[in-house]
């Protein structure tokens, strides 16, 4: 049983390089400017490339997730997930080379944000009728790449990103902020597959 999230819609004409201080009092911001998605989208059909990684979906929160790791942490230093995301380089993944179009995206969401140090990305899919589990993130790579950028691929108005107090249904192109350090949950109560990117950074002083 989920907790219960008020539907509240959050502002949705703050672009990315105006306001930080006002967005980071948020839990979710949905910011003012859309990329194109629909040549990813494709890709993401036919690539091979989905859990072949399988230490987060192993976890009770994301049971109900596929994943593609498109850049972190080297996997030939994986022994076990809590050393795995201890302090690191994050490194391009060989599906970001497979498949173009994957770089092109993150570049478009970095080119409307001030100067960041680049993190990890993942691109995440929630089948119909899953969810993610309530839970918030913690460790090094999420406290030291304290922003989150989301990128909706795949989305409609029956799937929902939420909090204790504000939920967000994105549509595909649409690019949000959110701060995964606070409880949060993902619900898809569609007939369609969520899938979402989502990049990590930390602003340069």
């Amino acid at each position: 049983m989920h907790a219960q999230a008020s539907r509240s819609k959050p502002d949705q004409d703050l672009p990315a390089a105006q306001d930080r201080a006002a967005h980071r009092k948020s839990s979710i911001r949905l910011l003012g400017f859309d990329v194109g998605v629909g040549n990813v989208a494709k890709a993401l059909e036919r690539t091979q490339a989905w859990d072949l990684y399988k230490a987060r979906t192993q976890q009770y929160v994301h049971a109900d997730i596929s994943d593609i790791w498109v850049r972190y942490n080297s996997i030939d230093n994986f022994r076990d997930l809590e050393s795995f995301n201890d302090q690191h380089e994050s490194v391009w993944y060989p599906v970001a080379y497979e498949i173009p179009a994957l770089r092109f995206l993150v570049n478009d969401v970095l080119a409307n944000l001030p100067p960041v140090e680049l993190g990890g990305v993942l691109i995440t899919k929630i089948r119909p009728g899953g969810c993610v589990q309530p839970h918030s993130d913690r460790g090094w790579h999420a406290e030291y790449y304290r922003d989150k950028y989301a990128v909706q691929i795949k989305g409609n108005a029956q799937q929902a990103f939420c909090f204790d107090n504000i939920s967000l249904s994105a549509e595909p192109g649409q690019v949000y902020w959110f701060d995964n350090q606070q409880v949060h949950w993902v619900t898809n109560n569609s007939d369609e597959d969520r899938i979402t990117m989502i990049i990590c950074t930390r602003e340069i002083d």
